[in-house]
């Protein structure tokens, strides 16, 4: 999406050294990670509560199951956002996203980690849509989320990054590709500024990293290429900056679990 990241994301005043900054820890340390350093591979480290309201918004995955962040306590949780109109980054997100959960699932980590996209989208990401949207990625080694207008607006502005309703004008509506589900012009855009964070066991916010979705070698499915815009073309050749990769997440549960995870 379109905007202005670094003006959204208030929470980066509280990461002390900022995102992409190298650190002095050794590919073998042992040392947790502190809250406020930046992350060797990337982004910043935080150990902040999560407020009970913030872990028991009501969502739902792309099954149509009730869920909330509280559930999965005693884990740790990769979370980035994305809605399932986006003509721009988002499917380069979800494609990240999926590598990341099958790099996950096949390492020992697999028990103790869940790779899960929360939309920004409550009006369109009802459940058939999601599941429509999770179906074109063919894998199951990551999970998609969706809420209410109201509980998505409660959640993304607490982690910094609400998402603000951009209505097409007629021009934007006669020359964009249609939906890759419905068939029909899109009527509005979410604008959001993108980023991915870990929660840990404790439902402790433990790091951030701001950006773009760098996918690398994650391809998109071929619906989605043909829905992407102009501008979203441009993205998946060659990702704007900031950005953040898979190997950053990978870089960071390394350095909050001592466990190294490889695609």
């Amino acid at each position: 999406m379109k905007t202005k990241l670094f003006a959204l994301i208030s929470i980066s005043a509280l990461l002390l050294t900022g995102c992409g900054q190298a650190t002095k820890h050794s590919s073998m340390s042992t040392a947790k990670p502190v809250a406020g350093e930046a992350a060797r591979g990337g982004g910043s480290y935080l150990d902040q509560v999560i407020p009970g309201d913030i872990l028991s918004a009501p969502l739902f995955d792309q099954t149509g199951k009730a869920i909330t962040l509280g559930d999965l306590k005693g884990q740790y949780i990769v979370i980035s956002n994305f809605l399932t109109s986006c003509q721009e980054i988002c499917p380069m997100t979800t494609a990240t996203m999926r590598s990341i959960g099958d790099a996950v699932s096949s390492s020992q980590l697999k028990d103790k980690v869940k790779v899960l996209e929360i939309s920004v989208d409550g009006q369109r990401d009802i459940s058939s849509r999601l599941s429509a949207y999770y179906a074109l990625y063919n894998d199951t080694s990551f999970s998609l989320a969706s809420g209410s207008v109201a509980d998505l607006e409660k959640l993304w502005n607490y982690f910094g990054a609400p998402a603000v309703r951009m209505e097409f004008s007629a021009k934007e509506k006669a020359t964009m590709p249609v939906d890759w589900q419905t068939g029909k012009p899109g009527t509005y855009d979410m604008s959001h500024p993108d980023l991915v964070l870990v929660i840990g066991p404790d439902s402790h916010w433990k790091w951030l990293d701001l950006g773009n979705p760098n996918p690398g070698k994650a391809t998109i499915p071929e619906k989605l290429k043909k829905f992407l815009s102009e501008d979203g073309l441009g993205n998946l050749a060659k990702p704007q900056e900031p950005s953040w990769s898979a190997d950053a997440v990978y870089s960071a549960l390394h350095d909050l679990t001592g466990v190294a995870i490889s695609q």
